[in-house]
């Protein structure tokens, strides 16, 4: 989703063919051998345009060649990934480019920014179209004549922070006025035993100091008033940092600005594991005695052990307190609210199919909720929420309906190791319910493991059956689970589109 809100078509399409490049074995090959294998549509001459255009972008910033004379194309083992060649096209791109002008105000109007980039204005308007569109489904209004934006200011705070966090963790903004500053503040202010620790935190800290700074200092206020009126400063807190952090613009301190702060630390994003160190403050915060998010998440779990057995969410603090979060967050904006997770759900759907299945599970239990006088917001966003807890969710959904298993047979020749090795794994995997076999095979099965090429039943689909190769037996559970996945990915796939 990434890429369609802020590359334009040719980037888009760079990007396509330098992943597919990507899929292939280092070494040399001709530009047709390629363009023939990989099946790519292009003529020869718009192919070779598309890899030369490749090849200037990845001179801006390596030095390894993929294009050479003679319509050669090498593939080299220390080419940069695919990932850093996306987040080079979208720190080029103009609708981030625009983004990043919005926050510092570094152009008056979009003349000034047309001007500064060389650009036309029809172009601008164009090449941003996607990424208007993007903010207006969180009630977020562009516009692009005076490059201001409207509506929550602690969403746009987010918006920003999803993007710059997302395409350069925060390192595209290194040159705006106050970052070096914010970032060198926080290590100062860091407590003795997070001394060279939780460096990615701290990175995220120091994203949501500088935004908010940016923006305060631009007159953009805080709107966390309008949204809540409870506190997310927890009792106590020392406020020497916030003192020291205002003082870098030369702004006075604001508590309003230090509770949307506290907020954006420890609310957004989620907990990353049990030890994370933000983990007490959400503890704290969800024992609050006015809590709605709290009250509410004992019915969800109730909803869940329907469909993940006898699981207990206290048995996984981070897990229960992200659940928490993400209806905390929801029921805050009372809207649908950006994620980062959205950028790549495409991803994430096409590679977890069972997600699809867990969302509907978690979508009908809110659609139920929203039906109440205080949750009628939750009409708006039950997708959203729904998707985002799921994606929690998957990683213990471990007790799925036996109809969407996948059904193996194993048929050994002799090796007792060999055979209880296949099915321990089996077990081990969540998707998959696995048997040894005699010959003649009397039942229907979605996959069958076989002990030697001389048992292949005559006829049998090849994308439905392995042999066990000794030759590459040291790496036989990595490629047996490989195929699993594909079999069981076109199970749902059949069982969906029936």
């Amino acid at each position: 989703m990434i890429e369609k809100i802020l590359l334009d078509d040719h980037a888009r399409t760079k990007l396509s063919v330098y992943g597919k490049l990507m899929t292939l074995s280092p070494g040399e090959y001709s530009i047709d051998q390629v363009r023939e294998n990989l099946d790519f549509y292009y003529g020869p001459a718009r192919f070779k345009k598309i890899l030369s255009a490749i090849q200037d972008d990845l001179e801006k910033f390596t030095t390894i060649e993929l294009l050479h004379s003679k319509n050669k194309l090498t593939v080299n083992e220390q080419l940069v990934q695919y990932t850093q060649y996306q987040h080079y096209l979208s720190t080029e791109s103009v609708p981030y480019k625009l983004l990043l002008s919005m926050l510092i105000e570094e152009d008056d109007d979009l003349a000034a920014f047309c001007n500064r980039h060389y650009i036309s204005r029809s172009t601008c308007f164009r090449q941003t179209k996607n990424l208007v569109e993007y903010l207006k489904e969180y009630n977020i209004n562009l516009n692009l004549s005076n490059l201001t934006l409207s509506g929550s200011e602690m969403l746009i705070r987010i918006l920003f922070f999803n993007f710059f966090w997302f395409v350069s963790l925060g390192e595209s903004l290194d040159i705006v006025p106050y970052s070096q500053e914010v970032r060198a503040l926080i290590y100062k202010h860091e407590e003795a035993q997070h001394k060279n620790k939780f460096d990615l935190g701290k990175k995220q800290a120091s994203l949501h100091c500088l935004i908010c700074l940016l923006r305060i200092k631009n007159s953009h206020f805080t709107d966390i008033y309008h949204l809540s009126r409870d506190s997310f400063i927890p009792s106590g807190t020392d406020l020497n940092f916030f003192y020291d952090f205002f003082k870098i613009a030369n702004l006075r301190l604001d508590l309003l600005e230090v509770n949307s702060l506290f907020y954006l630390f420890y609310y957004w994003p989620f907990l990353t594991s049990n030890q994370d160190i933000r983990l007490p403050i959400i503890q704290h915060s969800y024992q609050q005695p006015s809590n709605d998010p709290k009250e509410i998440l004992d019915e969800f779990q109730d909803h869940c052990q329907t469909f993940i057995g006898t699981f207990h969410f206290e048995n996984e603090p981070a897990l229960y307190l992200n659940i928490y979060l993400s209806i905390g967050n929801f029921s805050l904006f009372k809207q649908k609210i950006p994620l980062t997770t959205l950028f790549i759900s495409s991803y994430i759907q096409e590679k977890y199919p069972l997600l699809h299945i867990l969302t509907i599970k978690i979508e009908g239990f809110w659609k139920k909720i929203s039906q109440r006088k205080n949750y009628t917001w939750l009409k708006s966003c039950v997708s959203e929420l729904a998707f985002i807890q799921a994606c929690l969710l998957y990683p213990y959904y471990s007790e799925i309906d036996e109809s969407y298993k996948l059904k193996v047979g194993f048929v050994n020749v002799s090796e007792h190791l060999i055979s209880a090795e296949i099915l321990n794994l089996g077990k081990k995997i969540p998707f998959v319910a696995i048997e040894q076999l005699t010959l003649p095979i009397t039942e229907e099965y979605d996959f069958i493991i076989l002990g030697s090429p001389l048992l292949i039943p005559k006829g049998l689909d090849p994308f439905k059956y392995t042999v066990l190769d000794y030759c590459h037996y040291s790496d036989f559970e990595t490629d047996l689970y490989q195929r699993l996945l594909e079999v069981h990915h076109q199970k749902l796939q059949t069982l969906f589109s029936s």
